[in-house]
């Protein structure tokens, strides 16, 4: 589990770099609603994503596809680019510290499509 965290910082960072922003300030406005929606799964995108290429699941290639659509689902969260960085950041660390790896297989299998649906 310390590789994941280690490695999902990772992915937040390239993420941060991909939008151009400086370092995560800290997230000091509230997301509700859809927007709570979205920013859940750009978390679970960029964590499940690190979890399987770590694994030998998925290549390079298919984590900058990933972080793309992350991006793009990340335009449906209010806020400056540093308040959305960190709060991508609080939200992928709750995801890794409540759930086991399957839980987080089992939630990313049953909210891909949503996400897909309603944020791309």
């Amino acid at each position: 589990m310390e590789s994941m965290r280690f490695n999902r910082f990772a992915a937040v960072a390239a993420l941060a770099l991909s939008l151009g922003a400086a370092a995560p300030a800290k997230a000091d406005l509230v997301i509700e609603g859809r927007a709570a929606q979205a920013l859940h799964c750009v978390s679970m995108l960029l964590v499940i994503s690190v979890v399987l290429n770590e694994e030998g699941y998925l290549s390079p290639r298919d984590v900058e596809a990933a972080m793309t659509a992350a991006v793009l689902m990340l335009e449906h969260v209010p806020g400056t680019q540093n308040q959305k960085m960190r709060a991508v950041e609080q939200r992928s660390e709750k995801i890794v510290r409540t759930r086991s790896l399957l839980q987080l297989a089992k939630e990313f299998d049953s909210t891909a499509r949503f996400c897909e649906r309603n944020f791309l």
